[in-house]
């Protein structure tokens, strides 16, 4: 069993071209098969094999490069969640807010005037609305759960997924839940209204998420 086979069982090494090879292959197949199954044996031979016909190519494959990303707690330590409390100018705040402006009305690819709510372009129009970037508004309370809260107004400076931070005609900053909160914003002569609940959740996120057709208001 464990001898080696006789030189006779292989070709001439200075032989190997393809007629030969195939022919010796038919011939020690035909001598070695059942003859039960030397009728189909020309047919069989006829077959091709795909992978017989490419070469294998060796492929250098690339080391994945590794994104670096500042992690939730190392933006904590850099102090990158928080806006500082003082050295607030609201008037400086300005040119923000003319820009934002400017961003919006691109955003809204308004006409001369804007939809209704029985146009057909509402739906779309509220939507837009309700995925911008609202960072650079100036925007007003005008309802809360929190008294003291309603009529303050300022120019909005960061927003989390729970919060607003606005910077106030006193250059104070200012942080207001969202979800006790309904607030407005002006552009040029229209008033937006959006009630904060709604909106329970990161901007980035908020600019892809389906928004839905019908919210009911609980303030």
């Amino acid at each position: 069993m464990d001898s080696p086979l006789p030189l006779t069982c292989f070709p001439d090494p200075d032989q190997y071209n393809t007629k030969i090879v195939k022919n010796y292959i038919e011939k020690y197949i035909k001598s070695t098969v059942p003859k039960g199954d030397l009728k189909n044996l020309d047919k069989d031979f006829k077959y091709s094999f795909v992978l017989d016909r490419f070469s294998h190519v060796n492929t250098i494959k690339r080391p994945k490069i590794k994104k670096n990303f500042l992690t939730r707690k190392q933006r904590k330590t850099l102090n990158l969640l928080k806006l500082p409390k003082n050295g607030w100018n609201y008037d400086s705040l300005a040119p923000i807010h003319e820009m934002w402006k400017q961003y919006l009305r691109q955003n809204l690819d308004l006409a001369k005037k804007a939809p209704t709510c029985q146009d057909q372009d509402w739906t779309n129009f509220s939507t837009i609305i309700a995925k911008s970037e609202l960072i650079g508004a100036k925007i007003t309370i005008v309802r809360s759960k929190v008294p003291s809260l309603i009529g303050m107004q300022g120019i909005l400076v960061l927003e989390t997924k729970m919060t607003f931070q606005m910077v106030t005609p006193a250059s104070e900053i200012k942080i207001i839940l969202k979800e006790t909160s309904v607030f407005e914003f002006l552009l040029d002569s229209m008033k937006f209204t959006i009630f904060g609940k709604h909106l329970i959740t990161r901007a980035s996120e908020r600019s892809v998420k389906k928004i839905k057709g019908h919210m009911i208001p609980n303030l």
